[in-house]
């Protein structure tokens, strides 16, 4: 499941549909909902007229930054991955039309993506209001211009759009911080590393799920093992202030 939501889907290719007849693209969308600004990093779309009041924080080509990634619409063991997560039935969420809809996705600038993707910071969402998670220290500009929990506004745009869901958000928050805290993220990042190079960057289809998944089996357990050599289970912490025993509780056990 890690690795299929660190893995880029490919972009749907255009249909032949005449313009007349195709709905707002999705960038559009979102460029309409949140007022041609990125909400985390306060980035202008370089396409838009250039304002008369200062920028907030620049201009850029802004993306299209899926919450669930695309990839998730094409392999059910990973949409069923996520049900589990969630506690409830993701299917129609993450297939059709749902995978595309602008409560699946923000506007962010090409390093913020990235950051993003690789699971550097979240996004809760709490009582409608959302807020800024941050997950590892190093962060693009963009980023690193907010604060830890620094409240975001959506929706400021001209146009009463679809906000990002809470339950995407929180379920894409929920799985950055399980691989920060297991450390398995650098691993991915390893193994999505070498099967691009060895694969010209396509892990889709079977390949990404053979390759990939034993991989990383491999490489969890050897981050178990490693932990378990280092702190035996049975060994306990007394608290310098407190006479009752605390037992250790290693931090890679959530990789198994």
């Amino acid at each position: 499941m890690l690795i299929n939501m660190r893995a880029r889907g490919r972009t749907p290719t255009p249909t032949n549909r005449s313009t007349a007849s195709r709905p707002k693209n999705l960038k559009n969308t979102l460029l309409d909902r949140d007022g041609r600004i990125s909400v985390v990093g306060r980035v202008m779309e370089d396409a838009a007229p250039v304002p008369n009041s200062p920028l907030p924080n620049g201009m850029a080509r802004l993306h299209v930054a899926r919450i669930i990634p695309f990839s998730a619409s094409r392999r059910h063991p990973l949409r069923v991955m996520l049900s589990k997560f969630a506690g409830q039935d993701m299917e129609d969420l993450l297939t059709g039309r749902g995978i595309n809809d602008p409560s699946n996705a923000l506007l962010l600038d090409a390093t913020t993506h990235e950051a993003f993707d690789a699971f550097k910071f979240g996004l809760e969402c709490e009582n409608g209001r959302y807020f800024l998670r941050i997950l590892v220290q190093s962060l693009p500009s963009s980023v690193s211009r907010h604060f830890e929990g620094d409240e975001l506004f959506f929706g400021q745009g001209p146009e009463q759009e679809t906000l990002p869901s809470a339950l995407l958000c929180n379920i894409q928050l929920a799985v950055g911080r399980g691989l920060r805290a297991s450390g398995a993220a650098e691993t991915i990042d390893k193994i999505l590393e070498d099967e691009e190079s060895l694969n010209c960057g396509n892990l889709e289809g079977d390949y990404g799920l053979r390759v990939g998944a034993s991989y990383l089996e491999r490489e969890l357990r050897a981050l178990q093992g490693l932990d378990e050599l280092a702190i035996d289970p049975l060994d306990s912490i007394m608290d310098p202030d407190r006479e009752d025993v605390l037992p250790v509780t290693s931090r890679h056990r959530i990789c198994a």
